[in-house]
């Protein structure tokens, strides 16, 4: 894969000044030096002053990432596996064999860490990329040169412990690219993607229901402003698929949401198209995670549990409940942030094991996570669709931003995992006759990551000839990963929780939709003895365009009060309000069987 050369300096180099302890026992051989700092916490947390920390009896798991060599000769054959070695899949020996740590660097870190006495809590990953050390907050602080503190998103409640400085020895430079948890305040401070909900008024719903039925529809199910599993059968044409019962299909689950079964069964039971009723799903549990079936139920676990089953036939559904991130204030042990925990179980798993698709809804924007750590999370997506897994991210609700400033500078912001090159992301349409670009749909241009050759001559179409982006020029990094790739429905979703039908928006919506009619792909490649589609860009944007509705209406919003016009029109062919376009099933099914 071919990146801008935008953002390629090293982790450790980054903010580099100058040296502030030694080693205690080895002179200056493990001198340390800052490698990262940040200036505050990300935006809407703050110093909870009035927690208490007991730093003493507070374990921290930290994980110290060791570099992978060769990264960029395994891009390159991650891209052609994807095209044009379609389907030579690589084991996950394969590509550890390929990226190891060079064979000092694990040695030169539990050097060090002997050296402040913390041998004995330090173990190797089992994939031998990563120290692990399991010590008290005091231990850390002493290691790293830090000092952590209690802080708490002023929204929501949640809390978090973490350091906005620490150091390392230099003489790890080049073998340490990544240290967590420190400065990355985690997915609590993400948001789900989940736009908006309110409950359906059972009397306005029966009425909207009847007209319905009545009505002339331009697509069969779709009159009114809901959309249930009836509509999108009809409007993206997957409603005679095949009853696939092989494959898998994953759901990724955080931020303490799951799914409540009672509240598919009665979804099933209402709005099941597929001959599918019946069916369910299995849970997970990863990282100390948990799939209560009482109390509150989550409405994005439910949302995206209950339109994958609708989708997906007969298709195995499972719902991966990731625990952690931050760690809790008191005593106890710190997990490490959940996406990390979340992607490395995956790869450990057998190839038989590993779903064939993921849909992921979950995010935040992009200048709030260190490079370093978006890098190796990225890096992992990477692997994944090297292994053969189709990776489908949520873009975003907020359109091109809310807040709009790095620094004092005006930008458009992006989100994160959207950005990483190696998923697919999908954005938000609205409306069926035509579709057009919603408003929220998350789009735009990665500032961390350079633009992968296989959407060059997409993006550079687009870049080159629209007219209705020239305003806004000066917002946006030309060079960056453009996003979204893919769209899908994303305005009033019907779901049922807590036993009630509810109305949901967002690109949570539009994520599992598009990602469950590639696992429809993926079982019917399986079925005819091939191998599932893994990675999709390189596909979608040379082989599955004619699979594709092109979305020319429509705009996506953003930065109100601060840049004026702010958005991207949808137009002909690629843009980054709805990328290649919706899916036509039947289209991408028959160019599945001939790819």
């Amino acid at each position: 894969m071919r990146f801008s050369k935008l953002l390629l300096f090293s982790f450790t180099t980054s903010v580099l000044s100058s040296p502030t302890a030694e080693g205690s026992t080895r002179g200056d051989e493990f001198k340390s030096s800052v490698v990262e700092a940040i200036s505050g916490p990300p935006p809407g947390w703050i110093k909870d002053v009035g927690a208490k920390l007991d730093k003493d009896s507070h374990m921290v798991k930290l994980q110290i990432h060791l570099v992978h060599q060769d990264m960029d000769k395994f891009h390159d054959l991650a891209i052609k596996v994807s095209n044009p070695l379609y389907g030579s899949h690589l084991s996950q020996k394969v590509i550890d064999d390929m990226i190891a740590p060079k064979s000092d660097s694990s040695k030169l870190v539990m050097d060090w860490l002997d050296t402040e006495g913390l041998s004995n809590h330090a173990s190797l990953s089992g994939r031998s990329d990563s120290v692990i050390v399991d010590a008290s907050i005091t231990q850390i602080e002493k290691l790293l040169k830090a000092k952590y503190m209690p802080f708490i998103q002023k929204e929501t409640g949640e809390s978090a412990v973490r350091t906005l400085e620490y150091s390392l020895p230099e003489i790890l430079n080049g073998h340490v690219d990544m240290v967590q948890p420190t400065t990355f305040f985690g997915l609590r401070a993400m948001r789900s993607t989940i736009s908006e909900h309110h409950a359906l008024n059972a009397a306005n719903f029966k009425a909207e229901a009847a007209q319905s039925e009545q009505a002339v529809q331009a697509v069969t199910g779709c009159t009114g402003s809901t959309i249930t599993p009836k509509c999108l059968s009809n409007l993206y044409s997957y409603a005679s698929a095949t009853a696939y019962s092989n494959g898998l299909m994953g759901i990724a689950g955080f931020l303490k949401q799951w799914p409540i079964k009672t509240d598919l069964t009665t979804f099933m039971n209402s709005y099941a198209t597929q001959g599918n009723a019946a069916q369910s799903f299995t849970c997970t549990l990863i990282n100390g995670g948990t799939c209560p079936q009482t109390g509150t139920p989550g409405i994005e676990a439910n949302l995206d549990v209950q339109y994958a089953r609708a989708i997906t036939e007969s298709i195995p559904n499972v719902y991966y409940s990731v625990g952690g991130s931050p760690p809790w204030l008191g005593t106890g042990t710190n997990t490490n942030e959940p996406y990390l925990e979340f992607l490395n179980y995956l790869l450990a798993l057998s190839d038989s094991a590993l779903p064939n698709t993921i849909s992921i809804s979950y995010g935040d924007d992009e200048d709030t996570v260190p490079l370093a750590y978006a890098t190796n999370v990225c890096n992992l997506f990477a692997q994944l669709g090297a292994r053969g897994v189709s990776v489908l991210v949520a873009s975003g609700d907020s359109g091109v931003g809310t807040t709009c400033k790095s620094g004092t500078t005006k930008t458009f912001t992006t989100s994160f995992p959207a950005s990483c090159p190696w998923v697919t992301t999908v954005g938000g349409t609205t409306g069926n006759s035509p579709e057009g670009a919603w408003s929220g749909s998350g789009g735009g241009f990665s500032s961390r990551f350079g633009q992968p050759s296989y959407q060059t001559a997409a993006v550079n179409n687009w870049l080159t000839t629209d007219t209705t982006h020239t305003a806004v020029n000066a917002y946006f990094n030309k060079s960056g990963r453009a996003y979204p790739d893919i769209a899908a429905q994303s305005t009033n979703f019907v779901i049922v929780a807590s036993g009630s039908a509810e109305s949901v928006s967002g690109t949570s919506c539009a994520c599992p939709t598009f990602a469950s009619i590639i696992q429809l792909l993926n079982s019917d490649r399986l079925l005819a003895g091939k191998k599932p589609l893994g990675f999709l860009n390189p596909w979608l944007y040379n082989n599955a365009t004619s699979g594709l509705t092109d979305i020319k209406t429509g705009k996506n919003t953003g930065c109100s009060g601060v840049i004026s016009g702010a958005g991207f029109s949808a137009v002909a062919g690629w843009d980054p309000a709805t990328g290649l376009g919706t899916p036509i099933y039947t289209s991408l099914l028959a160019i599945s069987k001939t790819t």
